[in-house]
């Protein structure tokens, strides 16, 4: 791979490993022309680095008998190289995505099992990107108590016993990164594979999520910037996303054989009547919509989803995120049929777009406190049951939501979780480049949003401090992000936010202001206007 091809992370990456003092000694590390020698190939015939992988194999057999690896026993220098790695995580040479060396990902026989399970809905997404931590846990948020009577099918392999967790998601969790990964069974996968001594890490440049190249329409990397998207407008949209995660999930276990909205014959699925793709709250309300109809809406906004939401809200109710709000009231009486929904649905797209640049911002700028300080992270404190849930005009309905305080420490894994993924996706979004949205900027928004930057750096200095952790943490090439170092952290980060905060929310507010009238402007234009335009 030519220099020119690899993502900087990657090289940051391999300068962290060069200097690290666990590859001390590593025979032919520096090139005569100062370059790092990262490969060392078999093949090589000829030259003066012909017999680095020799040197480099012997160094790696005297690395495994000082740690108490015997040499002579099967796949010791695969189990040195990820033993003594000093991240146990690294990006990919490609796109730079950080990936456990773990056997921490799930493999097909995995998901084809998960994929038998009678109560999986079709738009339960499956990727072999997903760790798998992330994906029980998922299950679990998703279709309750009920997974955990799947898990000894679900995770059988030879030589594990699967145990009996008493429901309990914690003693999942341990046993899992404890007992089941290191065991390396063939129902999960590494982030990457072991090569040890053709790389100076021991480890493909490759990830897993750039292994499969073949077929470049449904490439593994689109996939992968699909489940950014989609993360980005599940974890920081406004509302509690806890009750809507559990109505979810009773919906697909016992109301899925409910009638379409539009008269088709479950099974059905949830379909959330404001798109959070577009900026609308996590609400635990939900309309029935069959396959087919769920597809061709296709995170769009409908008339008569815009008049459900104009009356909800009329009756006290908060309807869209924070982020939303000014355009969504801004345009909102505009929208007087299916037309001018969709209309207002692609502004809410680009609105969509503009905010995340201005939090983009944020990350870039460090200030990790601040854009943890919006995520509305306290609905995780409570447990929420719905008092005799039932359809009503192929909606959800229920006579009350009942929240209890948490007894576990479940709370905070699902705060860390939250936390981490938020960030990550947030870094990660604008990634891609071939984006169809664009960014709208007018003078006061960007003066606001300087002002909002300026008032966050002057904060205090504890903020500042949790920032630098935060950034250490997120860091690419470090690959220390895990729901397990954002635990330790969750006391810390949520016990009470500088005042600064709330004014640059303000300053943020009122560039928003500007931006939605600078939309309403638009609302005539071409871009707007055209019924070509696909909305995601």
């Amino acid at each position: 791979m030519a220099r020119k091809d690899v993502h900087p992370s990657f090289i940051e990456y391999t300068h962290k490993i060069a200097e690290h003092p666990t590859y001390k000694g590593m025979p032919d590390l520096i090139k005569d022309d100062g370059e790092i020698q990262w490969e060392a190939p078999s093949n090589r015939g000829s030259g003066k680095y012909k017999d680095s992988h020799n040197k480099r194999r012997e160094w790696w057999r005297q690395k495994a008998s000082e740690i108490g690896i015997n040499p002579l026993s099967s796949k010791w220098i695969s189990r040195t190289a990820k033993a003594v790695h000093p991240f146990g995580k690294k990006p990919c040479g490609v796109c730079g995505s950080v990936m456990e060396l773990r056997y921490a990902y799930p493999s097909n026989i995995l998901l084809r099992r998960i994929e038998k399970l009678p109560y999986l809905s079709k738009d339960f997404e499956l990727s072999e990107l997903e760790h798998i931590l992330d994906l029980l846990s998922r299950l679990i948020r998703s279709y309750g108590e009920r997974v955990f009577d799947d898990l000894p099918q679900l995770l059988k392999a030879k030589g594990i016993n699967v145990p009996d967790f008493k429901r309990s998601i914690e003693k999942l969790v341990e046993w899992i990164n404890t007992e089941y990964i290191p065991k390396e069974p063939s129902t999960v996968s590494p982030g990457a594979m072991a090569n040890p001594p053709d790389r100076l890490d021991g480890f493909h440049t490759y990830n897993k999520c750039c292994r499969q190249k073949a077929d470049k329409g449904r490439h593994i990397e689109n996939l992968r910037t699909y489940t950014t998207d989609r993360r980005v407008f599940e974890y920081w949209n406004s509302g509690d996303w806890i009750a809507a995660d559990r109505l979810m999930g009773l919906i697909r276990a016992s109301l899925r054989d409910e009638s379409c909205l539009n008269g088709h014959p479950g099974p059905c699925s949830a379909d959330h009547i404001g798109p959070l793709s577009l900026g609308f709250n996590h609400r635990a309300e939900f309309q029935l919509l069959c396959a087919a109809c769920n597809s061709a809406k296709n995170n769009r906004m409908t008339y008569s989803d815009a008049n459900h939401l104009r009356m909800v809200e009329s009756n006290g109710e908060e309807v869209v995120s924070w982020y939303a709000k000014s355009v969504w009231d801004y345009l909102k009486q505009s929208v007087v049929d299916d037309e001018t929904a969709l209309r207002l649905s692609k502004i809410m797209r680009d609105n969509r777009h503009t905010v995340f640049s201005i939090l983009h911002s944020f990350a870039r700028s460090g200030h990790f406190v601040f854009l943890i300080s919006l995520l509305e992270l306290n609905w995780a404190d409570y447990e929420v049951q719905f008092k005799n849930l039932h359809v009503v005009d192929h909606k959800t309905h229920y006579d009350e939501i009942i929240r209890t305080p948490r007894k576990t420490k479940y709370a905070v894994e699902q705060k860390a979780r939250h936390i981490r993924v938020a960030l990550e996706s947030l870094l990660q979004y604008f990634e891609k480049k071939n984006r169809n949205e664009y960014v709208i900027q007018t003078e006061l928004a960007t003066k606001m949003t300087q002002k909002a930057l300026k008032v966050v750096s002057g904060s205090d200095g504890k903020a500042r401090t949790l920032d630098e952790v935060v950034a250490r943490i997120l860091s690419s090439s470090s690959g220390e992000a895990s729901d397990e170092t954002f635990k330790s952290l969750v006391d810390k980060l949520l016990t009470s936010y500088p005042h600064e905060f709330e004014a640059a929310r303000r300053y943020i507010c009122d560039a928003l202001q500007d931006i939605a009238a600078a939309f309403g402007g638009m609302w005539n234009e071409e871009r707007y206007l055209r019924a070509g335009f696909d909305i995601d």
